[in-house]
């Protein structure tokens, strides 16, 4: 029973394998077919390939950069997009921050504070040079409340407030007559920005005014000691010097009037911003540019700009490096599929070979446009890798065309073609599939820029594929039709000597006969096997340990190269301001808010008992509540107010002189007016800040701590929408769901290039082996990453992505290869496996290594990281592919094909 169970098993293997190989059989026909009809045909092949790369490129006409970081870098599906298309379309209006840091042994002296005046002046009066702007034509505004007015509003006899205590028309007149101003935060406002007092002041005027100033007057919009730090107080408390002092200035950002499209950039990394603001800020930057020379180390600062306008030069500044590495790709190339004699040297094909990837990248980018995908800023990168993938193409095709028989290579040339393409066809296949499947496989995650760049990388990579087969082979029969007639190969019109010959050197196949002897003479000997095997399993020991030390975790300061005027304010704001954390605030919609104050009040005291998440949470629930109980009697958290009432005591208190600053807490239907009830309300805010965490992994249950403030909240009446937003859980989030990512996206496309491998391959052990292959040089890839310093991030998770396709090919190359020897022992077909394919899986890693090679250059992280990770994966995946693979394949690799005539591959006749 045993045995015939046995028999079974292998009678349906074999039906397996031989209903495989059937479509390997039908694949060689059909590109045996293609090479006779392009070897007939070259011209006409050209032309047909130039009217696709035409056609393909009126899908440009389509073409579209996404720039808006939304759609680039967080899942869309996440509450927080959800959350931020709710607050731009119900907020209206917003600041961006505009910042200045000046350090000293003590700022508080007449010098820093003078210079900061002169600063001040400059910022505030200086025009842009095309459309004339200042600062007031683009800041944030608030009520002008001058002090003067205040006091003389104001009974001292009495706490009852001007607005309640005037009669509400003469009031009102004071209100109207008020100016609205910039909205800043600036020690400066202490002498209401009078430049002839601030000349005249003494270091004892300037510690005196600051621990004297009214406090209620400027509340926490206006703290004038949070602008401080490194403050030094005497024995009574008081403020006596300090070591730096912060200077901002808020410009208006209206969110319907900002087109990401016009004001992003290319890296996606710009912050919503209108045209004129731009403008504003490119001066703002000169200005600051020209203090800082004058100031050196004692002056830093930063623009609303600046990450976006930094992160895109960082990214492509680095292009001529990039260039610089195409240039050594030709000449690579050209070493590789030239034999060293005027008319073998195939300096033009090789050439050619190159324009194909480029035909490919425009035909993929503009299919892939015409169909409405966005590009996006890491798609710069997808050229070089295509150059690695297409090359390793040309080289397999040449190697074939070497290894065809001497029967062969007396038919006629499109007959020849034929065959060499029916030889290349089936190798070049499984690895181009393979890469095809990981990338659309990669193209399911939830991140909206690697499913983009996923997506073009199949088309683009499946598009090199083609263009290889019909294109390149077609100028490959050109240039042997060329050889035909002895012309140069350097210099084609150029007819060399019917006598020539080339030289006998250049005929040899140097690289086989280094392999057959390599193998057969150290690695495949029994010590060189144990050797082999014993540096993968240490290696994958020590990478299985760094592996699982590997952090998520991301940072995008990494995106600011050391030296930049923003690297440089971020470092001096963590020195001197170590408690400076995150901005946030939590956002209630259009409720009954006079039925949920209660609740309100609850959710501000939950923020406020966060000591360990939250601080300086300024809420303008308090304040209301205590205005209405001193002027008006009622105590609205023990009793409620009716609508009418409520809506003009919230006007009173939004028109009061102390308590106007609050205006900037609400958002009405229509504009608030003073002396009429408030309209009504679209949204309200309370403001907070995170405090700075040490670790970056504690960010995220911070996160989702305040979070369960508006989830508890528990509004029932009107608009329930009530969030906690920051702009800084994009990154958050991203980093939460990064890992999980990463790990999901690995394993789908390993099962699913696994199983494609095995149709192709059609023999399960090898598929086995290549799949062992494969993870483990995955798992040395994730492990030495850590070692290096790379973390799980959006950039890793890419390259990450990207690493499954390149490693698949080498193994593959060499495990198909195998199938095909028929003759010897395992051994022996083993050593003729890696003197036959060897070179040609060396080659196409090293044309991976030099199309990456210029990122190590590159101060980018994005390139920096890329580099690092293919990398590792060239290395690893040459050693497991080339190495490993065929020690394990001569100890327990499996029969041949019995049902398949086998496949010659070699070298490309590198002499």
């Amino acid at each position: 029973m045993a045995i015939r169970k046995s028999k079974g098993k292998l009678g349906c293997f074999a039906y397996f394998q031989r209903a495989s190989l059937s479509v390997v059989t039908f694949t060689e026909t059909i590109f045996y077919k293609l090479g006779i009809y392009v070897g007939s045909h070259p011209f006409r092949t050209i032309l047909i390939c130039w009217i696709i790369v035409f056609l393909g490129a009126l899908g440009f006409l389509r073409f579209q950069q996404e720039k808006n970081p939304l759609r680039l870098w967080v899942p869309p599906h996440t509450s927080f997009v959800r959350d931020s298309e709710w607050l731009m379309k119900t907020l209206e209006k917003g600041f961006r921050e505009e910042a200045v840091m000046i350090t000293a042994d003590d700022v508080l002296t007449p010098e820093v504070i003078q210079r900061l005046s002169e600063l001040d002046f400059r910022v505030r009066y200086t025009r842009t040079p095309n459309n004339n702007l200042t600062l007031e034509n683009v800041c944030f505004e608030l009520p002008r409340i001058d002090r003067k007015l205040l006091d003389f509003l104001e009974d001292n006899s009495t706490k009852l407030d001007p607005s309640v205590q005037m009669d509400p028309a003469l009031y009102c007149s004071f209100v109207e007559a008020m100016k609205k101003e910039c909205y800043t935060r600036s020690i400066l406002e202490l002498w209401n920005y009078n430049r002839k007092k601030i000349l005249s002041l003494t270091k004892e005027d300037i510690v005196n005014e600051l621990n004297n100033y009214d406090s209620n007057y400027f509340g926490k919009l206006k703290d004038i000691e949070g602008l401080l730090g490194g403050i030094t107080r005497n024995e009574t408390g008081h403020i006596v010097a300090a070591t730096a002092i912060h200077n901002f200035w808020f410009l208006l950002l209206n969110f319907s009037a900002v087109d990401m499209d016009k004001s992003g950039n290319l890296a996606g990394t710009a912050d919503w911003a209108s045209e004129q603001a731009l403008e504003w800020e490119n001066t703002f930057l000169k200005i600051m540019e020209k203090f800082s020379v004058l100031y050196n180390n004692s002056f830093f600062y930063e623009s609303g700009r600046s990450f976006g306008d930094i992160s895109n030069a960082t990214m492509f500044q680095d292009m001529d490096k990039l260039c610089l590495g195409v240039f050594i790709m030709v000449i690579y190339v050209q070493l590789v599929i030239s034999k060293y004699n005027w008319l073998e040297a195939r300096v033009v094909l090789g050439s050619v070979g190159l324009l194909t990837i480029g035909m490919a990248f425009v035909v993929g980018s503009g299919f892939c446009s015409l169909l409405g995908i966005r590009y996006g800023p890491v798609h710069t990168s997808l050229p070089f890798l295509l150059m690695g993938l297409g090359v390793d193409d040309m080289f397999v095709i040449l190697a074939c065309w070497e290894e065809l028989s001497e029967e062969e290579k007396k038919l006629p040339i499109h007959e020849k073609v034929g065959m060499m393409l029916k030889h290349a066809g089936v190798s070049i296949s499984i690895t181009s599939l393979t890469d095809v499947i990981a990338f659309l496989i990669g193209s399911s995650t939830i991140l909206p820029s690697l499913e983009s760049f996923c997506i073009y990388a199949a088309v683009c990579v499946l598009m090199t594929f083609l263009f290889a087969i019909t294109f390149f082979v077609a100028c490959f029969v050109i240039d042997e039709q060329r050889i035909a007639k002895k012309r140069n190969g350097v210099m084609p019109w150029i007819v060399l000597p019917d006598d020539y010959t080339p030289n006998e050197c250049s005929q040899r196949q140097i690289s086989n006969n280094i392999f057959r002897v390599l193998y057969s003479k150290v690695v495949l000997t029994t010590p060189g096997k144990i050797i082999v095997i014993s540096i993968s399993i240490i290696c994958a020991g020590f990478a299985t340990q760094s592996a699982l030390k590997l952090e998520q975790k991301f940072d995008p300061k990494w995106f600011l190269p050391p030296g930049t005027h923003l690297a440089e304010y971020l470092q001096a704001k963590f020195r001197y301001y170590p408690e400076s954390g995150f901005n946030a605030g939590f956002y209630m919609g259009a409720l009954n808010y006079t039925e949920e104050i209660p609740k309100i009040r609850h959710a501000v005291d939950r923020l406020k008992n966060m000591t360990d998440v939250t601080a300086e949470v300024v809420s303008w629930v308090d304040p209301f509540r205590d205005f209405v109980h001193v002027n008006f009697g009622p105590d609205i958290y023990a009793e409620k107010l009716d609508e009418d009432r409520f809506r003009i005591f919230l006007s009173k208190f939004l028109n009061s002189p102390r308590h106007a600053k609050y205006q900037g807490n609400f958002v009405f239907d229509k504009e608030l007016e003073c002396g009429v009830p408030v309209p009504k309300i679209k949204l309200s805010v309370i403001d907070f800040n995170f405090h700075r965490f040490e670790d970056p992994r504690d960010q995220i249950p911070a996160m989702h701590k305040v979070r369960t403030v508006a989830e508890k909240a528990n509004f029932t009446t009107g608009d329930r929408e009530a969030i906690v937003w920051s702009k800084f859980f994009a990154t958050w989030i991203t980093d939460e769901l990064i890992d999980i990512e990463v790990m999901r996206n690995l394993q789908l496309a390993l099962l699913c290039v696994m199983l494609c491998t095995i149709v192709l391959i059609a023999d399960w052990q090898t598929c086995f082996w290549i799949f062992i292959c494969v993870l483990i040089t995955m798992v040395d890839v994730m492990g030495y990453m850590q070692r290096w310093g790379l973390t799980i991030d959006l950039v890793s998770c890419i390259g990450l992505e990207l690493a499954i396709g390149l490693c698949v090919d080498y193994a593959t190359h060499v495990g198909h290869t195998f199938l095909t020897i028929r003759e010897g022992t395992r051994r022996d077909r083993a050593v003729r496996t890696v003197s036959s394919i060897g070179s040609a899986v060396l080659y196409g890693g090293l044309s991976t290594f030099i199309g990456v090679s210029m990122m190590s250059l590159s101060t980018a992280y994005t390139f920096q990281s890329f580099f690092k990770i293919f990398f590792l994966v060239i290395i690893f995946g040459l050693f497991h592919g080339v190495v490993l693979l065929p020690v394990i394949l001569s100890l327990v690799g499996p029969k041949p094909y019995k049902l398949h005539q086998a496949v010659p591959q070699s070298d490309t006749g590198l002499s």
